[in-house]
């Protein structure tokens, strides 16, 4: 499957950077999908770019300086340069860890776009848009090869200029006889209707190794409340997906039936195991997996409701002098 983003899309998600770009990158990587970018639609989108992280600088410094007029004295603030912003700017398409194929402007391509402008002909028939022609002669060349789907706004694209009509009539007709499939829609969410697929984890696997990770802790739970775990546990497990295409995030449950080993007469003995970690797609393995605490609860004889709990605690990172924060992303994955 070919997927091209028009410049629109590129914008809008800052390079597929937006939490719902990386459920893009991730389904497309596991479908091994590539991801097409024609030079037009690279240049319109990197300058673009370009001038709205330019923006966003202007405005803090202007902000920065109406602040430091009310209170005095503050912190500098540190921002990014012109130079730091074009090498930024230059690696976005490059940093998308998906399969790209970059589609240079031809005499062919240009001709193609510049006639449909003449002729009036869609998605060129308003507003003469040449990229789009552009953007539309290599759907049409890559329906040779593949699959095709293509994610733009505009709706020049689209019959009677509406998003739900789908792809316009002129268009539908000049691929008819296409040998492969043709798709088109106007956001992300849309797109991953049609892309996103099952992603499933190995609970045997993540119990066990949830266990042996804190063996100690939850035997000691278990020894000083005199309970043992009975039959096999029931797993619950959110997964995310984050801003690197093959890890995802996991938070994960873990519920066993426990038995009274004395002879107290307690009842309905549940231990809840609750963690969290990251799971490799390509290696199907838990990493940096972490221990949110364990929780034994039971009725008494007297059927009231008790609980006993293991508590962990996470020591946040100290930092002397300014912070430095990472963008990360968290898009959950619908079971």
């Amino acid at each position: 499957m070919y997927i091209i983003f028009d410049s629109n899309i590129w914008i809008s998600e800052l390079g597929l950077n937006s939490a719902k770009g990386a459920a893009v990158r991730f389904f497309a990587k596991n479908r091994g999908a590539t991801v097409v970018v024609p030079e037009v639609v690279k240049l319109e989108a990197e300058r673009h770019l370009k001038s709205e992280l330019e923006r966003y600088v202007a405005e803090l410094q202007k902000n920065h300086r109406q602040l430091l007029t009310v209170f005095g004295t503050l912190k500098e603030l540190v921002l990014p340069d012109t130079r730091a912003i074009e090498e930024k700017v230059s690696s976005v398409f490059g940093k998308c860890e998906v399969e790209l194929m970059d589609v240079p402007l031809t005499i062919e391509s240009a001709m193609s776009a510049f006639l449909r402008t003449v002729d009036k002909i869609p998605p060129s028939d308003k507003d003469q848009q040449f990229k789009d022609g552009v953007i539309w002669f290599e759907c049409v060349h890559l329906l040779e090869t593949d699959d095709v789907h293509l994610v733009t706004a505009d709706k020049a694209f689209y019959k009677g200029r509406q998003y739900e009509n789908g792809l316009a009539d002129a268009l539908a007709v000049e691929i008819k006889q296409a040998k492969h499939a043709f798709s088109i829609s106007p956001t992300l969410s849309a797109l991953l209707t049609v892309i996103k697929s099952e992603v499933s984890v190995d609970k045997k696997s993540l119990v066990a190794q949830f266990w042996e990770s804190n063996r100690q802790s939850i035997e000691g739970l278990l020894q000083r409340s005199a309970f043992n775990v009975v039959g096999d546990p029931t797993v619950a497990v959110d997964l995310y997906v984050t801003e690197t295409p093959n890890r995802l995030y996991a938070e994960f449950c873990i519920s066993y039936s426990c038995e009274d080993i004395t002879s107290d007469g307690r009842t309905d003995g549940v231990l809840l195991l609750r963690g969290d970690g990251t799971y490799s797609i390509q290696e199907k393995q838990f990493s940096a997996m972490r221990n949110h605490g364990e929780e034994l609860s039971f009725k008494t004889k007297e059927h009231e409701d008790k609980s006993i709990r293991n508590i962990v605690i996470f020591a946040a990172d100290l930092v002397i002098g300014h912070k430095t924060v990472e963008h990360a992303v968290k898009f959950k994955l619908e079971a």
